[in-house]
């Protein structure tokens, strides 16, 4: 039997000082490329200050594999300057987002992510961005946990 998930409205999140990477990769590439990002965080001396971050703005399934354009974040302690293909947002928020939280197999974060679209529908809200996880740190031992956020439109048309 499938968990109903708790879906809660006008959330908000801010992060300062968030070092980001924004590309196009094969599904088969994502782990590597997110860990020379994180070696270049390391190399630049920061401390993670907070979860990670992560989006997809499209998937392109018109070649043999995934291709998706995804952005990874991680809030670290101070300003960076980072090479190329690398960035630094000063602040990165979500206001107004629904929200909810799905702890265990990250394989289960798509039917997360359809139930959510799905009462943004039933409810008559506008979505104004793609879905944001938080990779929230569990207890050791613990499933792993994900906050999921989409932004929606405060206005009522």
């Amino acid at each position: 039997m499938e968990q109903t998930i708790q879906i809660e409205t006008g959330k908000n999140i801010r992060f300062e000082n968030v070092a980001s990477y924004r590309a196009r990769m094969k599904q088969s590439e994502i782990d590597h490329r997110l860990g020379q990002f994180v070696a270049v965080l390391k190399g630049s001396g920061a401390k993670r200050n907070g979860p990670m971050i992560s989006a997809t703005f499209a998937i392109d399934h018109d070649s043999e594999e995934q291709v998706l354009d995804m952005e990874f974040m991680f809030p670290v302690d101070r300003p960076l300057d980072l090479p190329e293909p690398y960035g630094f947002k000063p602040v990165f928020q979500l206001v107004n987002a629904v929200h909810t939280r799905h702890a265990g197999d990250p394989e289960g974060l798509d039917r997360v992510f359809t139930e959510l679209v799905n009462y943004i529908h039933r409810n008559k809200m506008i979505q104004v961005s793609t879905g944001y996880t938080l990779s929230i740190q569990p207890p050791a031992g613990a499933e792993p946990c994900f906050d999921v956020y989409i932004v929606v439109n405060e206005s009522i048309l």
